[in-house]
């Protein structure tokens, strides 16, 4: 594996796994579960939303169908690429409802407080360290009406699995990979309510989906699938591991279809949708 290939994944920004293409895949990958999700989160025709870290607008067309004529999506991401990729998408797909979009920090939102009905956010609080991630909870407080919704969706990578590789394999990675603020916001998912406790909200559920793929899979699974497979083993060169599973990740990074191909390979990604309401006044 080429460090090429790590760095096809990563935004301008530095940010790993944000890059519109991979995104892309990501999405059409496991569609179907992550348009449920979005669904499952309650968001109710003509609303004003803020999707918060949008990076290339995967979620936005089928929200702006969710929205209707009268709702309004506001789409912020920190990359300059991803919005004007969005931008693209607007100009191409004519979405169900107006969406403007900017460039932002969620850390600093560039909005008055009061002005949106919703909050979405999926895929981004990896990114932040468990302050920062208070300090993104209390702008999105700050920003939703009140009585309004936030719902954050967040990968638990605990649950990675690439069967028939030894799941032991990926614990001792993902242990040496602790200190990685990326690698351990991206095991949070299951505990972000807490967090919503912590800023006041009321109503605090989750819901959490299991995704797997088994054979046959289909080229775009198989592709997202890849991608993970070399970006796991481009980590792993990093890590202080045993020598046999240095050997093992090198192995998976060059040939990662050979693993992917075996009759008995299963693949299985975990995340949660957080919801919460901010309190009324």
């Amino acid at each position: 594996m080429s460090d090429n290939s790590n760095s096809q994944q990563v935004t301008s920004i530095g940010h790993k796994l944000s890059a519109g293409g991979h995104l892309d895949v990501h999405y059409l990958a496991l569609k179907d579960e992550y348009d449920a999700t979005l669904r499952a989160a309650g968001i109710r025709p003509g609303w004003s939303v803020l999707d918060a870290g949008a990076g290339n607008g995967v979620f936005l067309p089928l929200m702006a169908e969710l929205l209707g004529v009268e709702g309004h999506i506001y789409a912020l991401d920190l990359a300059q690429e991803n919005v004007e990729a969005i931008e693209r998408l607007i100009a191409s797909q004519q979405p169900a409802c107006p969406i403007s979009v900017r460039t932002g920090d969620i850390l600093a939102l560039p909005y008055e407080a009061g002005t949106f009905d919703a909050v979405w956010s999926a895929n981004v609080i990896q990114y932040l360290s468990d302050e920062e991630l208070t300090r993104a909870i209390g702008e999105f407080c700050r920003v939703v009406k009140p009585g309004g919704l936030i719902a954050v969706k967040e990968v638990d990578i605990s649950v990675w699995q690439y069967q028939p590789q030894d799941s032991k394999l990926m614990w001792r990675l993902l242990d040496a990979l602790s200190d990685d603020v990326q690698m351990s916001g991206a095991m949070r998912g299951t505990r972000v309510s807490a967090w919503f406790r912590a800023a006041g909200l009321q109503h605090v559920s989750a819901i959490t989906t299991l995704a797997e793929r088994r054979q046959p899979l289909r080229p775009v699974e198989r592709e997202y699938i890849r991608n993970n497979l070399e970006f796991l083993s481009g980590l792993a060169r990093t890590c202080d591991l045993p020598a046999a599973d240095h050997s093992q990740w090198e192995a998976i990074g060059e040939e990662p279809e050979r693993l992917i191909s075996d009759p008995d390979f299963c693949y299985r990604e975990m995340w949660v949708l957080s919801l919460g309401t901010v309190a009324k006044r």
